[in-house]
């Protein structure tokens, strides 16, 4: 068994905290938390990580973040159609060599741990084969992660085009082996949005998905622009939500990320369907998309998680995004760290055992050194503060899942 020792910081909801400043949680063999307490520590030989300078939090959610764009971070100027056009789309076309595909998944994922997240909800490329690289490094890191091969046929290069049926046959081909791999990697069917998809192609992705128990993942209203292009390719629908409903892509296992121009039907729609948001503020400024209304959202009862959204995007840490998430909508440190954790666990309906530090749990950890900033022993709400408005990668100490540690500082 395993011993951590550190100040033990957990969300019970959006205004509630576990606070434990001598805290030490005890982890199973099978990375299991078996018990969380302070003060007196359990006796027994166990092998020790002594954190105790430090902050243990749960495991960091980034559930809306591009592989293939790692690289393309910081392209600034366009809007989102133009900068799909620009540079995105020639970045992923590149995906099809191999070598291209597994560089930068490795320096994909190393980034993610190295910067304190544990689960991450991830686009691939348009390549099956690119797919398949990115679970073995995933894999390899030892992350959580859910992928997807994204699906595209039309408006985009030829080349990124594919056919409903072959469509099919790759998400079944990638999701027979990964889907469930180790219970830690899943496949997510990824319809890119409704501008780059037939409805032919989104009946498809929905029908192979709920065959198969997938995830879906998707774009929704995110620009104006884009907005007013999708009314015009499916005029026949009332909105952009619509559109997905008739698809057949909304759902208790669907995340759509941005949702910033909606109407209160559209919300209703989506929460009636159960269908989850990944918010993505530093995406929505750095393109200039507009402010997603967290109020309009929660008062729907939508459940939130955060996304870095890289590189619309251009922070992979996501304490970086914490600021962004202030900036969009003024809340308190302790709701924007909730939804960065347990937020991130509910929305993909894993809340039973990920998001919070409490027995029974799965011991997914980030550990944070506050020191360059504020005193660790400092009042909690003046800690998380500081984090979220000047944290950064060089504040990550360590980075664990299931009481297995997958990066640490040196």
């Amino acid at each position: 068994m395993k011993l951590f020792k550190g100040r033990v910081i957990s969300f019970k909801d959006d205004s509630r905290a576990v606070d434990l400043p001598h805290g030490h949680i005890l982890v199973d063999d099978n990375g299991k938390i078996i018990e969380v307490g302070q003060g007196t520590l359990p006796s027994g030989e166990f092998e020790e990580f002594d954190f105790s300078d430090y902050l243990i939090f749960p495991g960091f959610f980034d559930i809306h973040v591009h592989l293939p764009q790692f690289d393309e971070r910081a392209r600034w100027g366009k809007n989102l159609l133009e900068w799909l056009e620009h540079y995105i789309f020639p970045a992923e076309s590149r995906f099809a060599r191999e070598d291209v595909a597994r560089d930068t998944a490795r320096r994909f994922f190393d980034s993610l741990v190295r910067n304190g997240t544990t689960t991450a909800v991830v686009y691939s490329s348009a390549h099956r084969h690119a797919t398949e690289i990115a679970f073995e490094e995933a894999n390899k890191k030892g992350i959580r992660a859910l992928i997807g091969q994204v699906l595209m046929d039309r408006n985009a290069p030829f080349e990124m085009l594919v056919t409903p049926e072959k469509a099919k046959k790759d998400i079944e081909a990638v999701a027979s082996q990964w889907h469930g791999y180790d219970n830690r990697l899943f496949y997510v069917v990824t319809p890119r949005f409704a501008v780059s998809c037939s409805m032919e192609l989104m009946k498809a992705a929905a029908e192979v998905a709920k065959a198969n128990g997938l995830y879906i993942q998707s774009h929704l209203s995110e620009q104006i622009p884009e907005i007013e292009y999708v009314r015009e390719l499916f005029p026949e629908h009332p909105h952009y939500t619509g559109v997905y409903q008739d698809a057949g892509l909304l759902g208790e296992k669907t995340i759509m990320a941005h949702a910033i121009h909606l109407s209160d039907e559209e919300r209703k729609i989506l929460a009636d369907t159960g269908t989850k948001i990944a918010h993505c503020p530093s995406s929505n400024f750095f393109l200039h998309s507009g402010r997603m209304d967290m109020k309009s959202i929660e008062d729907a009862g939508l459940v939130v998680g955060l996304g870095s959204d890289v590189a619309g995007g251009p922070f992979i840490n996501m304490l970086q995004v914490l600021t962004d998430v202030y900036y969009a909508n003024r809340m308190s440190p302790i709701k924007a760290f909730y939804h960065l954790t347990l937020g991130g666990a509910k929305a993909l309906g894993w809340d039973s055992f990920l998001g919070t530090i409490e027995p029974g749990k799965e011991a997914d950890f980030t550990i944070v050194d506050p020191s360059s900033l504020i005193s660790p022993d400092s009042e909690l709400t003046d800690v998380l503060a500081k984090l979220m408005f000047l944290g950064d990668d060089r504040n990550i100490v360590a980075t664990f899942v299931r009481g297995k540690r997958i990066w640490q500082r040196r």
